[in-house]
């Protein structure tokens, strides 16, 4: 049992590491979809749904503001580059390029939500 909880412990705080790194050095943090309702909770937020606009229509995220990948070059958000900004897909795949593309346009501080919306739904 001891053993259990010492590789438990290691694997949390590798995890934390890897988070901690991979924010400072891309300004990108995956988050998991319960972060992601706790800050909805709490937090008047920012969240990019980047699914295409008939995926968007068959369910998202009460607050959620539209704006898909396959758009996205082509759109200029009016969103302040140094306040947070969220952004979900389907499964993360999306999200994460999306996450990339706002980076390169100056955004700082980006939150990419891990699993998307089928984590969201499974929760």
């Amino acid at each position: 049992m001891k053993k259990l909880m010492l590789i438990l412990s290691i694997l949390v705080l590798v995890t934390i590491g890897i988070v901690l790194f991979t924010s400072k050095e891309t300004g990108i943090t995956k988050i998991d979809v319960e972060t992601l309702q706790n800050r909805l909770k709490n937090e008047e937020i920012t969240l990019l749904d980047v699914r295409e606009v008939d995926e968007y229509e068959g369910g998202h995220i009460e607050g959620a503001v539209n704006a898909p990948l396959s758009s996205l070059n082509e759109t200029e958000l009016s969103y302040p580059k140094d306040e947070p900004i969220y952004v979900i897909c389907r499964s993360g795949n999306r999200s994460a390029q999306a996450a990339q593309l706002l980076k390169e346009r100056g955004y700082t501080e980006i939150y990419d939500v891990s699993g998307g919306m089928i984590a969201w739904e499974q929760k």
